[in-house]
């Protein structure tokens, strides 16, 4: 019986040297019904994160989608073919009749034949070619696998003359992930992976019972013959590219908001400023954990690879506390760390409002502790509200959050208020629910201690920013009982900026998450349609901007 966790985690395309003909098919007509009010544009189907957060997968999926109006714009049964070649160390082309793609290890490309000619764009940065084929570890995040547990496969079947594993994969209810915003959950992802590379040779999307696309790799050769570095260029070479803008906002409406946004943010900087709130040397003598934790010894570069018994407990990580979980969260952050790492570019957000604030916040702090108690019953409502650090009455440590699954209520100027979504907040989704990790290269695993339960200590080193989050998780410690994770620290080189710690963990009991009595069915949908109305926008994104000012003020300076 072959381990599923283990070979979809491992499939590595960076390592491969490969040639194989790629065939997609996909139903348009299918497509759009699946969200609501038609397909949406690129990058709004997915939900993505602002751009300092996901910038790389918006740009890569814009471009899937590009490729796509360019080889059919056609409603129905489209259908297109291009070759795809595989180098060791990120190397790769695909090219198809009038798109092609490629890396050379370090910059990306993307072409769309125009007019007789090639238009480029080009970034720095390796992408993966086909990601849903050859990084096959997303499957291990928001999907149950047919065989259960533990996951093991049926018997190899053979596919053009590779030995591959068929596997369903059905999707995981109550996954805490920001998907496709209004769309439908397909009925089951229908696979054939191949036995020694743990690549995807077909993926098959299954929605309504009908087939909504199917991607199939044809005629895969192992170390074909070998071919120049020039391959892996774009037409005309490097100097012919134009660099990609695509991950930015564009239009009046976000023009407008951007300013908006900018002198709010400029406003608080003066507040901030002219603050007479407590020093931080005084919040340190009377919060003794005001200061972040120091750094353990560093995991080193070349730890060896997880096992797949750490594969497997990350993996059911959300269905080890299913009968209910409560817990302490600690979260510190270096804020003049943090901010020092913000880009120029995003400082002159709105006239450099954004970096008045910044500029003003980093004199006046230095690290932000906050402390929150977590419940969550197991069914999807959780309450999150901030715990007062001994000693210390006069700071307010975060907001408390209520939801029943699939709404939920924030506190506001002492008042339960309705906001859009159940989803709770990304960092504390990340603790409760690890499997995310799978998606990104572990090393480690030695038994270690945090918080009084025994865990192991990993290194993560990720492919770029992970979604909610400025910065990239770079070591964790996993409960060696439920898989939760008891510590996750972000680094800026080898400075700490961001710690979460959940303490006191607890499984089970009586967990009561009351809803709000009186409270508003409907959601006080506050989220801007970047299309609509240029005012519209700018409005809601400074009405937005100015609450979540005032709460980050008060949360960091008190009520002075």
């Amino acid at each position: 019986m072959t381990d599923l966790v283990g070979l979809l985690y491992r499939g590595d395309w960076s390592r491969l040297s490969l040639a194989a003909e790629v065939s997609v098919r996909r139903d348009q007509d299918l497509n759009r019904t699946r969200y609501e009010g038609g397909t949406p544009p690129p990058g709004e189907a997915e939900g993505v994160p602002p751009p300092w957060q996901l910038f790389r997968e918006l740009r890569r999926r814009q471009r899937a989608e590009r490729a796509w109006d360019v080889a059919t714009d056609q409603p129905g049964i489209e259908a297109h073919r291009s070759t795809l070649l595989i180098r060791p160390g990120r190397r790769y082309r695909e090219q198809g009749e009038d798109f092609a793609a490629g890396c050379d290890g370090d910059r990306s490309w993307f072409a769309v034949r125009e007019d007789g000619g090639w238009d480029v764009e080009a970034d720095d940065g390796s992408e993966p070619p086909l990601p849903p084929m050859l990084r096959p570890s997303w499957l291990l995040t928001g999907y149950t696998l047919e065989a259960g547990e533990p996951v093991a496969a049926s018997e190899p079947v053979i596919v053009g003359g590779r030995e591959a594993l068929r596997v369903v994969a059905f999707p995981r209810p109550h996954v805490w992930s920001r998907g496709p915003a209004g769309a439908r959950p397909l009925d089951r992802v229908e696979m054939l992976v191949d036995l020694e590379l743990g690549i995807l040779l077909r993926h098959e999307e299954i929605l309504d019972g009908r087939t909504l696309s199917v991607t199939e790799l044809i005629g895969v050769r192992l170390d074909p013959d070998p071919v120049d570095d020039d391959r892996f260029a774009p037409p005309g070479g490097w100097d012919s590219a134009r660099r990609s803008l695509s991950w930015a906002p564009r239009g009046p409406g976000w023009e407008a908001a951007k300013l908006f946004t900018g002198l709010a943010a400029g406003g608080i900087g003066a507040l901030v400023r002219s603050s007479r709130s407590r020093p931080f040397e005084q919040a340190t003598q009377e919060e003794p954990e005001a200061e972040m934790p120091p750094d353990s010894e560093p995991l080193p570069a070349d730890a060896p690879t997880v096992n797949d018994q750490v594969l497997h407990l990350l993996h059911d990580s959300r269905d080890r506390w299913a009968t209910g979980i409560t817990a302490t969260l600690h979260q510190w952050h270096d804020m003049p760390a943090a901010l020092a790492q913000v880009p120029d570019g995003a400082r002159r957000v709105g006239f450099g409002g954004l970096g008045y604030l910044i500029d003003a916040a980093g004199e006046r702090m230095a690290t932000l502790h906050m402390v929150s108690r977590l419940s969550f019953d197991g069914s999807g409502r959780y309450r999150i509200e901030p715990a007062q650090p001994a000693g210390d009455s006069s700071r307010h440590s975060g907001e408390t959050i209520v939801s029943d699954g699939k709404r939920q209520w924030q506190l506001i100027g002492g008042e339960m208020v309705a906001m859009p979504g159940g989803l709770p907040p990304h960092e504390i989704a990340k603790l409760l629910d690890a499997s995310w990790l799978l998606e990104h290269r572990l090393s480690g695993g030695a038994e270690t201690s945090a918080s009084g339960r025994r865990g192991y200590r990993l290194r993560v080193a990720a492919n770029g920013p992970i979604a909610g989050q400025m910065f990239s998780t770079d070591e964790v410690v996993a409960d060696a009982e439920l898989g939760i994770l008891l510590r996750m620290v972000c680094h800026a080189g080898s400075t700490p900026v961001s710690r979460f710690e959940l303490r006191d963990v607890v499984v089970g009991g009586d967990i009561r998450i009351d809803v709000p009595d009186g409270s508003s069915d409907e959601p006080d949908d506050d989220r801007a349609d970047p299309g609509g109305d240029p005012a519209r926008v700018a409005s809601l994104l400074a009405r937005q901007a100015a609450r979540e000012a005032r709460s980050a003020f008060r949360s960091i300076f008190g009520d002075s």
